[in-house]
């Protein structure tokens, strides 16, 4: 069912928001500041497209994919609509902002976390839930490469969000903040690695200083370790054994998952919810435990 959409922002990341929806079959108009953008917009497929929000037009749904530190802003004039929203992550890069779009009466904000899409996180949420390797007992994860093309926020508002909702998605809860310590060039951050849990330690590194690219996630079991090496892969590889197995006895297998784009399924769940099914899984009141979290770790890093 073709469905008009509006999206805010076409740069980097929003024409990729486009080219899936456009793959959906959606009817979308964009409205972005930039001539560059609206062209390539239009290129693309886009319906229409404007250099501001225009009056008396109201989408079905929005999406929004414009700068972090204007998320705040635009959700709060969209709000006005009473349609649904589909925000990219971070909500907001301000707690008292987050905790504000709370208290908007009737608001209807979903937040994008592609990677709570991913199959391969989902097939570890499975292993953790089934037992079948014993009791989680350690969550890792590394998110690391070189520099950002994102220059409004520090490069910790832009990545530990991701591994912030895989906790999220594997505990069933969100882990408590222990600490953190920041990687500080000129002032601003560019990375951390932070502590967060009580009975389930789980250690998130996040750097835009790495050469190389890097997305693991690890599970540590009592009886084995589950790995998603990063997202190109189409496989977790299972490590079978407890902390007292021998080198020689190690026994591992791969598990293949579905290669399915995450934000193809996640924008997938936006649409169907627009016409009547079920919600998109991260929430507004979710999305602002994601920034509380961050928040917390951010202050604990100061101490």
């Amino acid at each position: 069912m073709e469905t008009e959409i509006g999206l805010i922002g076409c740069g980097i990341w929003g024409r990729n928001i486009l080219r899936d929806l456009i793959g959906l079959k959606q009817s979308v108009f964009v409205v972005d500041p930039s001539e560059e953008n609206r062209i390539k917009a239009l290129d693309m497929g886009a319906t229409q497209v404007f250099a501001s929000r225009p009056e008396n037009f109201s989408p079905k749904g929005w999406v929004i994919s414009t700068p972090a530190i204007t998320h705040f802003e635009v959700l709060k004039d969209l709000v006005n609509d009473k349609v649904p929203i589909f925000v990219e992550k971070p909500l907001t890069c301000n707690l008292q902002e987050a905790e504000e779009l709370l208290n908007i009466e009737g608001n209807q904000i979903y937040v994008m976390h592609n990677w709570l899409y991913h199959a391969g996180i989902r097939m570890l949420a499975d292993l953790v839930k089934s037992g079948e390797l014993g009791d989680l007992v350690f969550y890792k994860s590394n998110r690391c490469n070189w520099t950002s093309p994102r220059s409004d926020v520090d490069s910790v508002w832009t990545l530990i969000p991701h591994d912030i909702t895989i906790a999220f998605c594997l505990l069933g809860y969100f882990p408590k903040p222990k600490a953190a310590v920041v990687e500080v060039y000129n002032g601003i951050q560019r990375g951390m690695t932070a502590f967060l849990g009580e009975e389930i330690p789980c250690v998130l590194e996040v750097s835009n200083r790495y050469a190389d690219k890097r997305r693991e996630v690890r599970l540590h079991f009592t009886k084995g370790v589950a790995v998603l090496k990063d997202e190109k892969v189409n496989y977790i590889e299972i490590f079978h054994g407890d902390d007292r197995s021998k080198p020689e006895e190690i026994r591992s297998e791969k598990r293949a998952f579905n290669t399915k784009s995450p934000l193809e399924s996640e924008l997938a769940s936006f649409i169907n919810y627009l016409n009547g099914g079920s919600p998109p899984l991260t929430d507004l009141a979710e999305g602002v435990e994601v920034i509380r979290t961050i928040d917390q770790l951010k202050k604990l890093a100061n101490t």
